[in-house]
């Protein structure tokens, strides 16, 4: 069986996952839209070469970070393959990315893929003006649960669709959708939790880790490569911010506000991510209590995970 370890960033997953897998002779895919990006590592919280080594890892490196058109097919295709790889051994889907978690237990929709043209156009404009467009083609989808209207990604993938097609992306996913890659009953999905303050507490932690870890070496070596204002349009959180301190001379009186300004916006996403989850069916919730250590709380999952599927 496959098991899902979801959850909204900083809940403390990966760890979990690690020890799990690692005393089980398992594996780990990565259920994450922005560790699919290679150079993209530290600001994602992408596992370290140590741990890659310790467990086989999936989902990861897939494509560059100067690729803008990684979407959940691809990321599909590729966890179905590391899923073949590793049958047969114990296999944890680790990550918070809701979209990617429903297309493999729920289906894909098969809508077309945006022209180039369309796509680099809708690409190039701030999310207020696409949102603003979508809600004009498409009024309907601001009734549909979970949609990420603060995701530039979601909102550019649905006005594509409709302006491609006329067809709004709800009814492709509707009624043209894939069969799910993962049927019922051949995974669990359980959902950490984790108490708000401790949450947001955690959050800030692991960004100051992040920050003092390497990150700002990792946005500058970035910006070497891509040139000016090649992070202005990244999707993976705080790359865009600390590229555009880069960018304005590092002043270092700026520094702790472009921190918080992280630490704000993960809060955000988080939020986001737990919304999301709480509307999925057959997710188990877990309270990890403040205290718990990453060890206790993988003893806790092993021992729900004997239990009978809910």
């Amino acid at each position: 069986m496959i098991i899902f370890l979801l959850g909204p960033t900083a809940v403390g997953k990966s760890e979990v996952a690690l020890r799990l897998a690692a005393e089980e002779g398992g594996a780990i895919l990565s259920l994450d839209s922005m560790q699919v990006y290679r150079g993209l590592d530290i600001g994602t919280g992408k596992p370290t070469a140590a741990e890659r080594a310790q467990v086989p890892h999936g989902g990861l490196d897939l494509v560059s970070w100067r690729e803008h058109r990684f979407d959940t097919a691809r990321y599909t295709e590729a966890a179905a393959a590391f899923i073949a790889e590793h049958r047969g051994r114990p296999l944890y889907v680790v990550g918070g990315t809701g979209l990617y978690f429903r297309a493999l237990t729920q289906g894909l929709s098969e809508a077309p893929p945006a022209s180039p043209e369309l796509r680099d156009e809708l690409a190039a404009l701030p999310l207020a003006e696409l949102q603003m467009r979508l809600r004009a083609l498409d009024p309907g989808q601001a009734e549909v649960a979970g949609f990420d209207w603060e995701n530039p990604r979601r909102v550019q993938r649905a006005l594509e669709v409709v302006t491609a097609t006329g067809m709004p992306l709800r009814r492709w996913q509707a009624e043209r959708a894939t069969p799910p890659l993962l049927a019922e009953g051949s995974f669990r999905a359980l959902l950490l939790l984790r108490e708000r303050d401790d949450l947001r507490a955690r959050i800030a932690v692991r960004v100051g880790k992040m920050m003092g870890g390497g990150w700002i070496g990792e946005v500058r070596a970035l910006l070497a490569e891509g040139g000016a204002g090649s992070l202005a349009g990244c999707a993976a959180l705080g790359y865009d911010t600390l590229g555009a301190w880069v960018e304005r001379g590092e002043p270092a009186e700026e520094l702790p506000a472009a921190r918080l300004g992280i630490i704000d916006a993960t809060r955000q996403y988080a939020k986001r991510q737990l919304t999301w989850f709480r509307r999925e069916s057959k997710v188990e919730p877990l309270m990890i209590p403040s205290s718990e250590s990453s060890d206790a709380t993988a003893g806790r999952v092993r021992a729900l995970l004997r239990t009978s599927s809910c």
